[in-house]
């Protein structure tokens, strides 16, 4: 992919290091807002969906017949600015699991006083080990990372002995992976809906469960609908952020 979105851009002293010696560099800081300005404009824009295949540059190809105006898509998009390019689905997958890569368990028992961050359990049954780093009392849920990755038992407790040798237990109601663990429940509207304390996997009725997965999922679904500027006019806004690039460099 080119970089002709930077010719026009000044050139600073900028050192890239404490003890390393100034080089000229492109003011990464110069910003022109025309195209910015324009992505609510109707005669200038119009609505574009993503698909499975696309990069900028190839859509750039796509809609101008030329690789050079993959930047645009960026400067008429804030979520893409934010939060990059969408990500294919397997790929998008792999990304999901490195991000929540531990086990989370929910339980219906008070665990606000007990089970810290930092605490090793142990499955009453499974036997498996691991080590709490996250709770979430708004779900009932601790994450934990365990040894070798193994699973708790869902219906298993879990439980460890503190240093003043006072035993501890919870009983678990659910286990997954963290990926696939609920992050929160939703109404039709999509707004937020609270759980009914300690009765963690009773959702009120029409609420639907969204996951760690799901709302990654989601929000690569948004970032696949941007605006472009429409073919028609391309050559002519792209010329014309050039020459203020100029005048201000």
């Amino acid at each position: 992919m080119g970089t002709k979105y930077f010719r026009n851009f000044g050139v600073i002293a900028y050192r890239f290091g404490n003890n390393e010696p100034p080089v000229l560099f492109n003011n990464l800081s110069q910003y022109v807002d025309i195209i910015d300005g324009l992505k609510d404009t109707v005669s200038f824009s119009s609505k574009q969906t993503i698909i499975a295949g696309d990069r900028p540059d190839t859509l750039s190809y796509k809609l101008y017949g030329s690789t050079d105006y993959y930047w645009t898509f960026y400067l008429m998009n804030d979520h893409l600015r934010e939060s990059g390019w969408p990500i294919e689905a397997q790929k998008l997958l792999d990304e999901v699991k490195v991000k929540y890569p531990h086990r989370t368990v929910t339980s219906n028992d008070v665990l606000a006083s007990d089970f810290p961050v930092g605490t090793t359990v142990t499955g009453s049954v499974s036997g498996t080990v691991g080590t709490i780093i996250k709770r979430d009392l708004d779900m009932g849920q601790l994450v934990i990372e365990t040894v070798d990755d193994k699973a708790f038992i869902a219906t298993e407790s879990i439980q460890y002995t503190a240093q003043d040798g006072a035993f501890y237990t919870a009983q678990l109601v659910a286990e997954s992976e963290q990926y696939n663990a609920v992050h929160h429940y939703e109404d039709a509207n999509g707004v937020h809906v609270d759980l009914p304390i300690y009765d963690f996997l009773n959702a009120p009725s029409g609420a639907t469960a969204i996951t760690n997965r799901n709302r990654v999922e989601n929000r690569n679904n948004e970032l696949k609908q941007i605006v472009v500027l429409k073919p028609s006019v391309i050559e002519r806004v792209v010329s014309e952020f050039n020459n203020f690039h100029k005048q201000v460099s």
